[in-house]
């Protein structure tokens, strides 16, 4: 057998000083790998790839024999599968193709044959990618037919190899099984025809036949082509869409968005989890190679869909492509089967109309997001004429008779974000779509508008009485699915009071700023506030006067708040609720359910530590506005 470690100089001879190279006497020649692949685009250019495969298979068949008839003279082996297997070492020891056979099978008395082999570093299948791209179908046509001439010389009857898989069609390794004409049934019939010879005039019929066969899918295309146009044009949408394209193929049609939610479809859909799919952790490195194809190359794939997520098909997907951006995918979708050149030019083609319908509907949306954001900023600012911001209200479908609440979402970023400065233009826009999603689940779209680091949105009273939410509670809603997705920023979020007129939108405004701004000087984890509740610290608190109403509640509170750590005691708690029940003794004691003279023993100790009469109007305002500062800043916690 001919093994790694023969020298190959005892199976090949080099004449250099001749110009000649032998194997045993027969001549051959050495060839550079671009100049074959340049010989073989020639071909396939003149003939066409049908034609042209017929002449490789062929030439590789007529190859094969002459390699097995040499090569029983050259060698004598010690076993059939031996002489079986040295066709494939000739295979790599000539450059073709590295052979790994992972099964072999043959029985000399009855001539059954079978095997499967991997081919790996296949130079035909290089040379048609890097001349022609990734085919729909394998490519190795040469290699096959050398495969087929040799096994069959040896077994004497007509063995046909088959690629299966192929990295000329975007396959991690080329595949292939040889067994007989009758083994091969149905499976091979279309094959055939390849390996028989034809004189010129037959030659000349199958070229015509193909030229019309082509004339005919392109004529299909196009039709398909001019009815897609036409929805474009007449502005019918994604839906129309799919629809004309499983009525003219007779086929199940999916469009998607990026994160494969399906957006529309027309036919046999069958619900079935394919974002699963795409992240499932264990496929072969050859469909994660698809994967890669159509995602980050941006390609059309065949994908095959196995039953586990839902529904076992086969896809043929095309990413819907914009500016280099990825907005979503469009599927053909069928339960077995492959697809053809016609179906792979009808889906790129659906799938840039699908690009230009949905860079419509995105710049109408941007253009009226823009003008309603504009028309806010108006409001909010104040600088409106009456009678023209009215006539803009119908315009735009609003009723801004109702009353509203002013949400201001505060977006903060590290000055080391990645992306910098575009990123968080993107990530804002981001968060806007998102608040947008999130306000038309409870009811119907808001006015929205965004600047700088800022996010407005005007909030009916009537959407948030329908959620039968708090307001409070409605912002931290949608707060929490905003912050879920872009946890590495710090969101906040300042609600205004109650705005019952147009020309208080500026104030609500104001307020809600002033939320944020009281937001980011308390020391608590909270990051949603309602200017309603802020009372009357909501008022006079601001980064200015932080340092002096500190200092006030400290010195009026601090000592009753050391006295109540070190005896376990509750005075500071006392005195709050004596404060909110507006020094009411009686419902104090009801409140921490202890005896009026308990009330008055705690009420005296706090006199003495903070030196305060609370029967005196000023002494009681000092010890009220002490206490709001201090429970403000998360100094003042009770269980």
């Amino acid at each position: 057998m001919i093994t790694n470690t023969q020298n190959i100089e005892e199976i090949i001879k080099f004449y250099p000083e001749s110009g000649r190279i032998h194997l045993n006497n027969k001549r051959m020649i050495l060839m550079e790998a671009d100049a074959y692949g340049t010989l073989r685009r020639d071909l396939i250019a003149s003939l066409g790839i049908d034609r042209a495969k017929g002449f490789l298979l062929r030439h590789g068949w007529s190859n094969g024999i002459n390699v097995a008839k040499q090569l029983k003279e050259i060698f004598p082996f010690d076993s059939e599968i031996d002489w079986l297997s040295a066709g494939g070492y000739v295979h790599g020891m000539t450059g073709y193709v590295s052979v790994e056979v992972k099964e072999l099978k043959y029985d000399p008395a009855t001539k059954e044959y079978y095997s499967e082999c991997y081919w790996y570093d296949s130079v035909e299948a290089e040379q048609h990618v890097k001349q022609f791209g990734n085919h729909h179908e394998p490519v190795c046509f040469n290699l096959v037919g050398t495969a087929g001439g040799y096994v069959s010389t040896h077994v004497g009857r007509k063995i046909i190899f088959k690629e299966i898989e192929c990295v000329g069609k975007g396959d991690l390794r080329c595949r292939l099984i040889g067994k007989s004409i009758e083994d091969w049934g149905e499976d091979i019939e279309t094959e055939l025809h390849y390996y028989e010879e034809e004189n010129l005039a037959q030659e000349l019929d199958r070229a015509f036949l193909r030229i019309e066969k082509q004339k005919e899918i392109f004529k299909r295309a196009l039709k398909i082509n001019e009815k897609l146009s036409k929805v474009l044009l007449a502005g019918g949408g994604l839906q129309s869409v799919v629809k004309v394209l499983g009525e003219e193929l007779n086929h199940t049609v999916i469009i998607e968005d990026k994160n494969f939610n399906r957006l529309e479809s027309n036919g046999g859909y069958k619900n079935h989890n394919f974002m699963e799919f795409i992240k499932f952790p264990k496929h072969d490195q050859t469909l994660r190679k698809r994967m890669n194809q159509v995602i980050n190359e941006k390609r059309t794939v065949h994908i095959t869909v196995p039953e586990q997520f839902g529904w076992q098909h086969e896809r043929l997907i095309s990413p819907i492509v914009i500016k280099n951006e990825i907005l979503g995918y469009i599927s053909f979708l069928k339960e077995s089967g492959r697809y053809d050149e016609m179906e792979y030019i009808s889906l790129e083609r659906a799938s840039t109309i699908c690009a230009i319908q949905l860079l419509n509907e995105r710049t109408a949306i941007e253009t009226i997001q823009q003008i309603k954001g504009e028309f806010l900023n108006e409001l909010i600012r104040g600088s409106y004429n009456e009678e023209e911001i009215t006539y803009r209200i119908r315009i735009l479908g609003y009723n801004l008779k109702q009353e509203y609440y002013v949400f201001l979402f505060n977006i903060e970023y590290n000055d080391e974000l990645k992306g910098g400065e575009e990123y968080f233009i993107k990530v804002k826009k981001q968060i806007s779509e998102m608040i947008d999603t999130e306000v038309r689940n409870f009811g119907e779209p808001c006015l929205m508008s965004t600047n700088l680091n800022q996010i407005v949105l005007l909030m009916p009273h009537e959407m948030i009485k329908r959620s039968k939410l708090e307001v409070n509670e409605f912002g931290q809603s949608i707060l929490n699915s905003i912050t879920n997705r872009f946890g590495n920023f710090n969101i906040m979020l300042g609600i205004s009071s109650l705005c019952k007129q147009i020309k208080t939108l500026k104030k609500g405004f104001e307020e809600a700023e002033k939320a944020i701004e009281i937001l980011k000087l308390k020391r608590s984890p909270l990051r949603v506030i309602f200017f309603g509740e802020l009372g009357s610290i909501g008022k006079i608190f601001c980064s200015e006067n932080l340092a002096d109403l500190e200092n006030h509640a400290c010195e009026l509170l601090n000592e009753i708040k050391a006295y109540d750590e070190q005896y376990n005691l509750e005075l500071l708690k006392t005195l709050y609720y004596f404060i909110e029940n507006q020094g009411n003794m009686q419902k104090t004691s009801r409140e921490l359910n202890i005896s009026m003279g308990a009330i008055r023993y705690r009420m005296k100790r706090i006199q003495e530590f903070s030196d305060l009469d609370l029967t005196n109007s000023q002494d009681f305002f000092d010890a009220h506005l002490a206490v709001q500062v201090y429970s403000f800043l998360g100094m003042m916690k009770f269980n």
